[in-house]
């Protein structure tokens, strides 16, 4: 059923993923800049402002070598030991000052990007770890995949490399104020002659500098095109190389039972080929603009003091005039060389902020997407009375196809009521209960004297102490360590109690039936009034599954008892048998008697 989400005109607003630079901007910002609005704002204001004044103070250091530069060239040329010795004694302040400012303005901004990586991961992993979201965006189509690594790398990424990005454009922009000045009053004369030509050009060497960083600029711009694309492609296919790792360690059992290791080298090095490929057309992409730079950062060594020379030679300036403008011109082609200097990191930013955004928008989506109308919407609803009520319950996919025909289903409390029959629809039914999939019509009432329990086919077990698995979803401090122990002990786990403070990844250390009498543990220690069995004891062999049953029964005899299940030794624990028969292509509905057993009658595959 996953597989029928993803299609339909729906999500196709969702599937675009092409942004202009003021688009890609104002969709950033709009995730991001909230930081400095909310309850961390006073934080983000106090480090910002930290950060500006210190770079101000970093653009001091420049203009005072450039004012210093003049009159040590000067005193060099006039042979003035006296002038040297004061001049050396200068340099150690500025140096001292220099190494103070980058200190602290290192400790701010690293200060700031943690703070806003922290924000930013609250507020993504917020959106994605809430009411099935989690699971849910894993059915949309676009280019969101590998949602950990998005929260882990991109995320760090566009924090961190957005501050790095402003910080330098907003000292360049300071830069170059400050030399255009300088260079300007060390222009000399506006009086330019070529030839027999005068021209009169006011400030020449900064119109000259403008040209010359503006030819370099467009030029980096125009062989860098190629990198945001793939930067892009690069990170995907590394989060997917990454992704299958991860999948094999956490499957290294079964693939060394099923010896399917030549299968998963294959696999693994296969994704590892499209990482190295996409590395590969990056590196190609990356050596023009490199090629360029390299020429670029050699000639802009020695073009302004051939600017300058000329005037030298003619005795107009004198050496240290010279120095200080050779020093300027070159300080303000720095400062516009900006888009050259950070062309491949603002891509790899604008890729991984991308990436951010696809999850951030695929999430949203998920909320956009839920049908509000009460007859394109299951409606869920807190009833008056102990008793789950199914009122003309037709399931459907997003696009409005029909799954499970329309049925009617009340369940009251204490009744144990086996669902068996297809899969899927029986899958359907759980996920519609939980709150997962509202596709389709009609109302479910849920029972007012306590929430349903769901105990899911697999049991999920987070890596850290024992006693924190089996108190799963509360914090272990919540729950009794006599209690858990108990509940360990009445599912056959006596060998564990010793190692309830334990920590370790437990889906690794227990065989898959332990993690099954976990999850029972955990069902035994909450000890709800409504529980639902989704498959949980299909994955046992008959003497467990029968002694769990057993368990339910005996420490919950008050409870209802909901069980998807598609063994035939199930009918005897359960009193009501609701069986899901697909015909045509949709599911109906029928209860029939729990004493006939589940035979071939129920035209099942799935029965065992």
């Amino acid at each position: 059923m996953r597989s029928e989400i993803k299609n339909g005109p729906k999500f196709h607003k969702f599937v675009r993923k092409t942004r202009d630079w003021p688009e890609f901007f104002r969709q950033f910002f709009r995730l991001a800049t909230p930081f400095w609005k909310g309850e961390t704002r006073w934080t983000a204001y106090g480090l910002t402002a930290g950060l500006i004044v210190l770079t101000i103070a970093q653009v001091v250091i420049p203009v005072a070598i450039n004012f210093w530069s003049e009159g040590f060239f000067d005193a060099l040329e006039q042979r003035s030991w006296d002038l040297f010795l004061e001049l050396t004694g200068v340099l150690g302040l500025i140096i001292a000052a220099n190494v103070a400012i980058v200190t602290l303005h290192l400790r701010v901004k690293r200060r700031l990007q943690v703070s806003w990586r922290t924000w930013l991961t609250d507020r993504v992993v917020g959106e994605w770890m809430t009411t099935g979201r989690q699971y849910e965006v894993s059915s949309l189509p676009g280019e969101h995949d590998n949602p950990d690594g998005r929260i882990a790398e991109d995320v760090r990424i566009a924090t961190e490399y957005a501050i790095d990005l402003a910080h330098s454009l907003f000292f360049c922009t300071l830069l170059l104020i400050s030399f255009t000045k300088i260079l300007w009053s060390r222009s000399g004369p506006p009086e330019i002659r070529i030839g027999d030509i005068e021209l009169w050009i006011p400030g020449h060497l900064v119109w000259i500098a403008i040209i010359y960083a503006a030819s370099g600029a467009f030029i980096a711009w125009w062989l860098g095109r190629p990198l945001v694309g793939a930067a892009n492609r690069r990170q995907m296919w590394e989060a997917n190389f990454r992704f299958g790792l991860a999948h094999a360690r956490e499957n290294a059992m079964p693939i060394a039972l099923l010896r399917g290791e030549p299968d998963e080298r294959r696999n693994l090095l296969g994704l590892f080929d499209g990482a190295a490929d996409a590395w590969n057309k990056q590196t190609y992409a990356l050596t023009r603009l490199f090629a360029f730079t390299s020429f670029w950062s050699v000639v802009s060594q020695v073009f302004p003091v051939m600017i300058a020379a000329p005037r030298y030679i003619a005795h107009t300036i004198s050496l240290g005039v010279l120095m200080q403008t050779a020093q300027a011109f070159q300080q303000m082609v720095a400062a516009l060389s900006w888009p050259i200097d950070n062309l491949a990191r603002a891509a790899e930013w604008r890729a991984s902020s991308e990436r951010v955004l696809g999850l951030h928008e695929a999430l949203n989506c998920i909320v956009e997407r839920i049908p509000r109308e009460k007859d394109a919407a299951i409606q869920i609803h807190l009833g008056s009375r102990p008793a789950l009520e199914f009122c003309q319950v037709a399931i459907t996919d997003p696009e409005g196809g029909l799954l499970i025909e329309p049925f009617d289903l009340e369940i009251k409390a204490g009744e144990r009521v086996l669902i068996s029959g297809d899969h899927a629809a029986a899958q359907a039914m759980c996920k519609v209960v939980a709150g997962l999939w509202p596709w389709g019509r009609g109302e479910i009432i849920t029972p007012n004297d306590d929430e349903i329990f769901f105990l899911p086919q697999h049991s999920y077990l987070p890596i850290g102490p024992l006693n924190g698995a089996v108190c799963y979803p509360s914090p272990p401090l919540f729950c009794d360590l006599d209690e858990i122990a108990r509940s360990l002990r009445a599912v056959g786990l006596e060998a564990l109690v010793e190692r309830s403070a334990e920590s370790g990844n437990w889906a690794d250390i227990l065989t898959l039936e332990e993690q099954q009498r976990v999850g029972f543990a955990r069902l035994l220690l909450r000890r709800p009034r409504w529980v639902f069995i989704q498959e949980a004891v299909d994955v046992l062999d008959r003497e467990v599954r029968g002694a769990m049953m057993d368990l339910i029964l005996r420490e919950l005899p008050d409870s209802t008892i909901i069980t998807i299940g598609h063994h035939r030794d199930l009918a005897a624990y359960h009193s009501r048998r609701v069986v899901l028969s697909r015909t045509n292509g949709t599911v109906t509905v029928e209860e029939r008697p729990a004493e006939n057993g589940i035979g071939a009658e129920d035209n099942s595959p799935a029965l065992l």
